[in-house]
């Protein structure tokens, strides 16, 4: 079970992975076609739809955070009372940007490649510290999309069409915390004194 922070570094996770595997490869010369130095970023898509997209690299668009039909988790604990949760499913962009063709295929086609070797994202992929679980996992794949659909998408951020596939994350699960289910306490003020209470009765 995650926190709220989670959501944005399940982006950042894929992007770090991805950013690890090029130094590696470009180590020992074996990204071919991709430039060594290729920039591999999270961008949002309210700066992809203001139009602020690189002219290199490649990008990472969450365009669309939806809800799972997954059942809630039980609480571990027994007597834990069972927290609001939601499970969420995480739809990407994946987009190479480049002037030449055989960066801008090749890019793209080795960051598939990437992420079909790499669909099980556990705590060693994961990034950011005390927002996960120690047991938390998530599947991240390239889902096919037809030329139509990616079309749509590119058509609604207001770019023209570029080289890109779709990639999902799921099922990442966000709890709320226990603090935050508790009802607030109202603190009362009280006085004592060692003055006699008879001594204190207004006189009749």
């Amino acid at each position: 079970m995650a926190t709220l922070a989670a959501v944005n570094q399940v982006g950042e996770s894929i992007v770090a992975m991805l950013r690890a595997r090029r130094d590696l490869m470009a180590k020992a010369n074996q990204l071919g076609p991709v430039p060594a130095a290729v920039e591999i970023s999270q961008l949002s898509l309210a700066k992809l739809v203001s139009g602020e997209a690189p002219k290199t690299g490649l990008t990472l668009t969450c365009f669309h955070l939806g809800t799972s039909d997954q059942p809630p988790v039980r609480p571990k604990i027994p007597g834990e009372p069972q927290r609001p949760e939601i499970a969420l499913e995480l739809h990407y962009l994946l987009a190479s940007w480049s002037p030449k063709p055989e960066e801008e295929q090749g890019t793209l086609a080795w960051a598939l490649l990437e992420l079909s070797a790499h669909q099980l994202f556990d705590r060693a992929l994961l990034k950011g510290d005390g927002i996960w679980e120690r047991d938390e996992t998530l599947q991240v794949v390239a889902t096919p999309t037809a030329n139509e659909p990616l079309a749509k998408i590119w058509d609604a951020t207001g770019q023209k069409l570029h080289l890109s596939a779709t990639v999902v994350a799921r099922i990442l699960r966000v709890r709320r915390s226990l603090e935050a289910d508790r009802e607030v306490v109202v603190a009362s003020r009280f006085g004592f004194s060692d003055a006699d209470p008879l001594e204190m009765e207004p006189a009749s």
